[in-house]
């Protein structure tokens, strides 16, 4: 536990010292407030839709366009990494990239990394790290939802693999393919720290790809299909940047007053905490 602990303080030195802090920006503390944004956010972002533009809409489409093109190639891809399996990927999924998406794995990074922030008093990174948790947290809850409609079967739980065994609602829940939870829970987590740290290009560079590789390891590993994989990370991605913003955002308010002079009468802007 002491080398785990050790390990995170130092990380937080390094993202400090080449990341640089900024303790201009209110950054999320846990507190009151931050817990109450749990439901805010989410509430924010399930009905973001309705003030969405054409770019967004557009997006949206790739994004469905992109999850149909793999679901037409779902088999095709999962027999090519059937047919490239060897000891040394296998090790490099099992032991790199698979636990950066994993359930139990990734709360004790983000907590790691919020713990060495709070330590090396880095506001950045406890409020980064916070920012990725409720990320983290929103978009695992939408993914194990779509999972629990959806019931799709993994690869490797029927004798042929079929991408088109779809159980539907009420199903066994060991039936949840779609979508990838890990993916989802590495992009989460990656886009946060990708945004907040854009300026320092190798946070960026890391941080998406170990989600790549997570996302790859869960076709690898044959527990995914590549439609699973690709949707899974687009809930991560749009919900990590959504959080990222959400956090960036403070309670402020301007507001006007007037104000009487001796000569003539004004407004006066007020920033209201």
């Amino acid at each position: 536990m002491r080398k785990w602990l050790l390990f995170f303080i130092i990380a937080a030195s390094a993202v400090r010292s080449l990341a640089g802090a900024n303790d201009s920006i209110p950054y999320p503390k846990l507190d009151k407030s931050y817990l109450k944004s749990y439901y805010y956010d989410t509430r924010n972002l399930l009905f973001s839709p309705a003030s969405w533009g054409s770019k967004q809409w557009i997006t949206l489409g790739v994004v469905v366009g992109a999850g149909a093109l793999a679901y037409s190639q779902d088999a095709d891809i999962q027999a090519f990494f059937a047919d490239h399996q060897s000891h040394a990927t296998g090790n490099i999924s099992k032991y790199i990239f698979e636990p950066f998406g994993n359930g139990k794995f990734s709360p004790v990074i983000i907590g790691g990394l919020y713990l060495g922030g709070f330590l090396a008093k880095d506001k950045r990174l406890a409020g980064t790290s916070l920012a990725a948790a409720k990320a983290l947290f929103v978009s695992s809850v939408f993914t194990q939802a779509i999972k629990q409609i959806t019931h799709r079967h993994r690869p490797f739980q029927d004798e042929i693999p079929d991408r088109a065994d779809w159980d539907g609602p009420f199903s066994k829940t060991s039936f949840n393919s779609f979508p990838s939870g890990h993916a989802t829970a590495a992009f989460s987590l990656a886009t946060v720290f990708a945004f907040e740290y854009r300026k320092t290009v190798w946070i960026p560079c890391l941080a998406y790809t170990l989600a790549t590789g997570t996302a790859i390891s869960r076709l690898y590993d044959n527990k995914h299909w590549a439609s699973d994989v690709v949707i899974g990370s687009a809930i991560g991605f749009f919900t990590g940047r959504f959080m990222w913003k959400q956090s960036r955002k403070t309670n402020h308010r301007c507001i006007l007053l007037p104000s009487l002079g001796k000569e003539a009468t004004s407004l006066t802007l007020f920033l209201r905490l």
